[in-house]
């Protein structure tokens, strides 16, 4: 089950503390004389749909430890408790995941809390929140755009979609989204024979009898994304940015699908992520002016001043899906998108054996000959036919030819 990206490193949060350094000089520093705390990381969230929802507990790490995975906090007893009392427990499924029961949901109007209990007997708990309904999102869209990357200086034409949401009148003002897409990538040519190169540098041809012609490749978020209402008096949401997909990786051959979820979240999750995202955009270095650390709705019950990373979310969700063809992309994003099938072209290679054109025997010595070598590599032998000297190879780039260089066969359940 994928967890959210929306966690900072001890590292990037600053509960250690650097020395001022003098500015005439520079000093390394040592990294094992760094203060370190050990804290729990609560990373979870329960809504009002029904499905099996996950809390990922774990421990931060030291900066100088060779390793980017947290250590899991196993053992522990976690359940939510609503505000009359009912109790749902949560089942360790993996190292520090633990699920409620897979036909849980939250109720509209109640009020809940997670409670933890690890094996050391250690108690934390969250704050109440109530859960809100998320309004439903009215349509989703697309514009050419043109973005810009501050770090390097890059800009990158891209596809950005937004989302319209007409009425939150009813609801929060504080909003959360995730999205995940999906491209549908069907390849021109059939592939018909597959070349294996042998330790000799022959390659033996076999028929090739699988269908590698339609393939989906399925991508998530890995950022924070809100929105608030607070200042719209209209009770809406417009043009609320979701997902910008730049040229380069936006390699719709037929059709495309976005799915957006919304999460309706208190004013305090809201301020919660809003200081992680200002976290994240001025830790540019070690000399930025640092945040400190970022404190969420979960406190130990038997220290007051023991810390608690993360935070426990109640949110309503409402979701769509929309599906694009081609031409219902803005005319920027089609002209910009990555086509390799349309600008490479399928070459035929007649009267020599594939580690001839391979190598580019064919070609003089040289730049030329290198610089074909290093494009031919790109391509694929997926059929042949008598020619007038011999055996006609007939060779596509390999993006043109199996559709699994980028996706994976199997329509997805929801594609029409």
């Amino acid at each position: 089950m994928k967890r959210r990206k929306v966690l900072i490193s001890l590292q990037l949060l600053g509960i250690w503390f650097i020395a001022i350094l003098p500015t005439a000089c520079v000093d390394e520093i040592e990294l094992n004389s760094i203060g370190y705390e050990r804290l729990l990381v609560v990373d979870g969230n329960i809504s009002d749909h029904s499905k099996t929802h996950e809390i990922f507990l774990s421990y931060t790490s030291p900066i100088d430890e060779n390793t980017d995975a947290s250590e899991p906090v196993k053992g522990a007893t976690v359940w939510v408790e609503d505000d009359e009392g009912n109790r749902t427990n949560f089942t360790e499924h993996n190292a520090g995941s633990y699920l409620s029961p897979i036909n849980f949901a939250g109720t509209v109007g109640r009020s809940y809390a997670l409670f933890i209990t690890t094996v050391e007997g250690k108690s934390y708990e969250s704050s109440f929140q109530e859960l809100v309904a998320a309004p439903e999102i009215d349509s989703i869209y697309n514009r050419f755009a043109v973005k810009e990357f501050n770090q390097t200086a890059e800009t990158l034409p891209g596809a950005q979609f937004f989302i319209d949401v007409k009425n939150t009148e009813a609801s929060t003002q504080f909003y959360r989204y995730e999205w995940t897409d999906t491209h549908q990538i069907i390849v021109p040519y059939i592939k018909r024979l597959d070349a294996t190169r042998q330790p000799n540098g022959n390659y033996v041809i076999t028929p090739f009898n699988e269908n590698v012609r339609e393939c989906y490749r399925e991508r998530g978020h890995n950022e924070l994304i809100l929105a608030t209402s607070t200042n719209n008096a209209s009770a809406q949401l417009s043009e609320v940015p979701i997902k910008f997909s730049s040229s380069r990786d936006f390699d719709v051959t037929t059709s495309y699908s976005i799915e957006v979820t919304q999460r309706a979240i208190s004013a305090k999750a809201y301020s919660y992520y809003r200081r992680i995202e200002l976290f994240n955009e001025s830790n540019g270095s070690l000399f930025d002016k640092q945040q400190g650390v970022i404190i969420g709705n979960v406190i130990s019950i038997n220290n007051a001043d023991e810390k608690v990373l993360g935070y426990f979310e109640v949110s309503g969700i409402s979701k769509k899906r929309v599906f694009f063809e081609l031409e219902d992309l803005d005319n920027g994003v089609i002209e910009n998108a990555f086509k390799p099938c349309f600008s490479l072209s399928q070459i035929e290679y007649d009267g020599g054996t594939l580690r001839d054109f391979y190598e580019a025997t064919d070609i003089p010595e040289g730049n030329e000959r290198a610089t074909a070598i290093t494009v031919r590599a790109q391509y694929e032998l997926y059929d042949a036919f008598p020619g007038l000297t011999g055996t006609t190879w007939v060779f596509a780039h390999r993006f043109c030819v199996d559709c699994t260089y980028r996706g994976r066969l199997g329509k997805p359940d929801y594609w029409p």
